[in-house]
């Protein structure tokens, strides 16, 4: 009989995109609120474009449980790896979603649950197709991500001890690019079956390469940066190294305006 699936942790991370955030937290909000047993763990990597003042008036999201707000407010530049994990490590869930600022969350909730009710040890790789694409051959098709440009790539869920067990996102990795190509690599070399699920709708709000890169303190573009991590990332798997960060120092971070806490 399939196993009541527990809590699930929607980790999403910012720098300076409060004006996407603007459209997509108070709908994935209310998405998590209707599930009853989700939460949205909301990372604030010291922006400075007024987030922190937005988020006050989800309060009553924060006190109910349904929103955990955490406010880094030292690294000056955005790392998609530490901020990722930031996010994951402060949640409270059994299953751990990845949800860029930028991702709507959709109706997605309760398939991901059913996947998990009947495969609890299961990665979900989430997407939205791109329709814009031209029509291509089955054998073409299945060599290209149908999601290389909607923006949904990195909408990644699994449970809480694996991803642990992962050590999370390798923060050894550039900035941005790549970072969640590797966490999915490592896991299916540690023996996670993986499955893709579709999203239909709008899922996300499409940003360019440049954005990506905007705030990363780095003098590359995402296409350098993703061909170097890429390297690291091969190298890894070719010599079994799929632990990242061991011996990772917690972060500070102010935790729901009020608590002094470090993850």
């Amino acid at each position: 009989m399939p196993e009541s699936t527990g809590r699930l942790s929607y980790c999403t991370t910012c720098k300076n995109r409060l004006w996407q955030l603007r459209d997509t937290l108070p709908d994935n909000l209310r998405r998590v609120s209707e599930d009853g047993n989700s939460e949205i763990v909301l990372v604030n990597y010291n922006s400075d474009d007024e987030l922190d003042t937005w988020v006050r008036q989800f309060q009553p999201h924060i006190d109910d449980g349904t929103l955990r707000y955490l406010h880094q407010r030292t690294e000056p530049h955005f790392h998609a790896s530490k901020a990722k994990n930031l996010a994951h490590l402060a949640a409270t869930g059994s299953h751990l979603i990845n949800l860029d600022a930028d991702n709507y969350i959709g109706d997605t909730v309760p398939t991901w649950r059913t996947q998990w009710e009947a495969r609890p040890d299961l990665l979900i790789h989430g997407f939205s197709p791109d329709e814009s694409r031209p029509q291509r051959s089955t054998e073409e098709a299945a060599r290209l991500r149908p999601d290389s440009s909607t923006g949904t790539y990195g909408r990644i869920g699994l449970p809480r001890t694996r991803f642990l067990a992962l050590g999370g996102y390798d923060e050894q990795l550039l900035p941005s690019a790549h970072e969640d190509q590797d966490l999915m690599d490592r896991a299916e070399a540690a023996g996670l079956p993986i499955i893709r699920h579709p999203q239909s709708g709008r899922a996300a709000i499409r940003n360019s390469h440049r954005e990506t890169m905007r705030h990363s303190g780095i003098p590359l573009e995402w296409w350098d940066a993703r061909n170097l991590n890429k390297q690291r990332s091969a190298e890894n798997l070719h010599l079994g190294r799929l632990i990242a960060n061991p011996g990772r120092p917690p972060v500070k971070v102010l935790l729901n305006f009020s608590e002094e806490t470090a993850f």
